[in-house]
């Protein structure tokens, strides 16, 4: 008992020393010269120092540099111009909240972000999320006014799940994405419900890829994928620009006031006549 006691301390203490190590050898070693040394600095200065010769007389330098130079190459390629988006001042955005699945951001799902969205807010909350494809279902809840969500492209940028209405008790509910609050926006990115298409006949097949039931809802440059029943247009007044909808049998339906403007090759469908009403 008494030897694995202290083997367990031995190895905390080396863990403790090794991370302390990374992080001041991570560190510049040197106060920038434009700034006011406190005492605090000067000791920090000295601290680094020793802990550089320790990493020197131990021999363990070339390892230390290959553990910061990976952190060091992940650091770097979090630094991208991508985040830098032109929505923050066109829509004068309060808050910024970055997905990525690399850990380049402040999250790693789109639900998450979704959840971090200040309640009821007149600010506007603006979420960018990274190129890749997403498979969660996503809810954004009636109190998470005022939020724009920005991807990298509908191509390239993708929200997907499989549920139909089989499998949630409704049409209604099998939703890729809900957005039940007002005054939601959403750019370059796709929503898309993967469940396969349905053999001819079958029941409870639809899968909804987008719901949208609040008020003043807009899309731009979007994609809307599904088998059936693709967007439900559900509730509210909603607008559509150069969006890419493809789908077959009602794969656009609901009872919205809605407003869509989309060129020739932006509707996919497999129906032999498509109606479109302006309510």
């Amino acid at each position: 008992m008494g030897f694995k006691r202290t083997l367990f301390w031995l190895s905390s203490f080396f863990i403790f020393l090794f991370s302390i190590i990374i992080f001041h050898y991570t560190t510049p070693p040197f106060p920038t010269p434009s700034t006011t040394i406190t005492p605090k600095e000067i000791f920090n200065f000295e601290l680094d120092n020793i802990f550089h010769k320790i990493i020197r007389l131990s021999g363990a330098q070339d390892i230390v540099s290959i553990v910061t130079s990976i952190l060091r190459t992940h650091k770097d390629k979090c630094d991208k111009a991508k985040w830098a988006s032109t929505l923050i001042q066109n829509y004068n955005v309060t808050l910024v909240l970055i997905v990525d699945q690399h850990g380049c951001g402040n999250f790693s799902s789109v639900q998450e972000a979704v959840d971090a969205v200040p309640e009821s807010s007149s600010n506007t909350t603006l979420i960018i999320i990274d190129s890749g494809t997403y498979r969660e279902k996503v809810v954004v809840q009636a109190n998470k006014t005022n939020l724009i969500v920005e991807g990298q492209g509908y191509r390239d940028t993708i929200i997907e799940w499989n549920d139909t209405a089989n499998s949630t008790a409704g049409t209604a509910n099998s939703y890729s994405f809900g957005v039940f609050s007002s005054k939601f926006i959403a750019y370059n990115i796709s929503f898309k419900n993967a469940a396969p298409p349905p053999s001819p006949g079958a029941v409870g097949a639809q899968a909804v890829a987008l719901r949208v039931s609040g008020d003043q809802a807009a899309f731009y440059g979007c994609g809307f994928y599904g088998a059936q029943d693709t967007l439900n247009d559900d509730n509210g007044r909603h607008y559509f620009k150069e969006c890419f909808i493809q789908g077959s049998i009602d794969f656009i339906f609901g009872n919205a006031k809605s407003l869509y403007e989309v060129q020739n090759n932006c509707l996919s469908f497999k129906v032999d006549l498509f109606y479109l009403y302006a309510l």
